[in-house]
């Protein structure tokens, strides 16, 4: 599998594409702008928007929404950093010790998004 991961490659017209990791990590992101007749097949198209002409056969297609918290590697390709209590946050825990609270434990889900 080509992986193009989190990058925007060259397409031509008319182009079939196999096999190819083309991840984005903010839903939405489009890609092959421009480019008209493209054929994806068996791709991995997360958060992927491609042309309204393009022919998708067999692919992943779904938008997730990344949290930084989770992924902070992706922060350096350009995955936006997320504040403290953010929309991923999913759980809160608090640790009281002699009635003072000494630390708040954070739990963090990705998202699926329309």
């Amino acid at each position: 599998m080509a992986n193009a991961r989190f990058g925007q490659p060259t397409f031509e017209n008319g182009q079939e594409v196999r096999e190819w990791n083309l991840t984005q990590l903010v839903p939405h992101t489009a890609i092959g702008v421009g480019v008209s007749g493209l054929r994806f097949v068996n791709c991995n198209l997360l958060n992927c928007d491609v042309p309204a002409d393009a022919d998708v056969v067999d692919c992943l297609t779904i938008q997730k929404s990344f949290c930084s918290h989770l992924h902070p590697e992706w922060v350096e390709h350009g995955l936006p950093e997320c504040a403290v209590d953010c929309g991923h946050l999913a759980d809160t825990e608090e640790v009281w010790i002699d009635g003072e609270l000494v630390e708040t434990i954070r739990r963090y889900e990705d998202g699926i998004v329309s």
